[in-house]
Parts: C-alpha cells; sequence; structure tokens
C-alpha cells in the first residue's frame, strides 16, 4: 500500500515538472443578422481529450454509445461582448503536452424555442498559442458543427 501512495506522489511530482505553462488570446465581434450582438457571454476552455467511451445498452434493447468524462475541460477565461460585439479573452494553463483551446459562445440569435439559448464552439488553431487568434466578425446565424441548445 506505502509503495502505490509513494508511486502517485512521485508520478505526480513527475508530471508537473514535465507541464508547461501555455497562453493564448482570443478576440473578435459577435454579429447576428448582419448587426453586431452585445452582451453575449463568451468563454475560453482547454479541451481535455482524457474521454472514455462506452457502450451500454439501453432499456428499449438498443445499443448507444454513452460519452463519460473523466476529465472536464478547463475555463481558460470568461467575459460578455461589449455594446459593439467585441470581445478579447486571454487564457493560460499549465499542461503536459499542447494545449488545446477552444471559444464558447452562448448567444440567442435564431433561437427555435422562446427561453432558449444556443452555444457554439469555435477551435483556435494550435499554430497560434502563445499568440492572437483574431476571430474577426463571428457570425452566429450559421449553426456549427456540434452545436447545442440549451432551454431554462
Amino acid at each position: 500500500m506505502r509503495s502505490l501512495v509513494l508511486l502517485a506522489i512521485l508520478a505526480t511530482c513527475y508530471l508537473s515538472v514535465m507541464a508547461k505553462m501555455q497562453n493564448v488570446t482570443v478576440k473578435g465581434i459577435t454579429v447576428c443578422n448582419k448587426k453586431r450582438l452585445a452582451n453575449v457571454h463568451v468563454e475560453l476552455y482547454d479541451r481535455d481529450t482524457c474521454r472514455q467511451h462506452r457502450a451500454l445498452y439501453s432499456p428499449s434493447s438498443q445499443l448507444s454509445s454513452v460519452k463519460a468524462i473523466v476529465d472536464p475541460d478547463d475555463l481558460l477565461a470568461e467575459t460578455r461582448t461589449n455594446s459593439e460585439g467585441e470581445f478579447q479573452l486571454y487564457g493560460e494553463h499549465d499542461e503536459v503536452g499542447t494545449i488545446e483551446p477552444f471559444v464558447r459562445i452562448t448567444h440567442n440569435c435564431y433561437v427555435t424555442k422562446p427561453g432558449c439559448m444556443r452555444v457554439s464552439d469555435y477551435y483556435v488553431p494550435t499554430n497560434l498559442l502563445g499568440g492572437v487568434y483574431d476571430m474577426t466578425y463571428t457570425t452566429l446565424d450559421i449553426v456549427v458543427q456540434g452545436e447545442s441548445e440549451k432551454c431554462e
């Protein structure tokens, strides 16, 4: 038992030494129906890819794929767009390997149901780590792959 605890401590120390601080700045302007969108919630995350996939037998006798999150994505920064729809975020994270940043924008541009918000994710190119990713005009009218809608 002691050797397992010691091994866990040594592994943690090794990984913390191997981890390096990485950062990115993201800026842009949110647009809906050719108009700048103010007060939009914008978040910068680091996607953690340590995920476990498993198949479960459902009550309806169908096999379905369920994603169990082992390590949730890390929130690096968040803000709201100003009156001109502009935003800028800076985030940094100490991680072994390369961070996988993405921007999550929660907005009400063309929602399908009252009281709902659309949630759109945009990946940050990894070649811009340590620099600035200018998203310029982010057109929220367009549905992006993997987009979801959350309702109150």
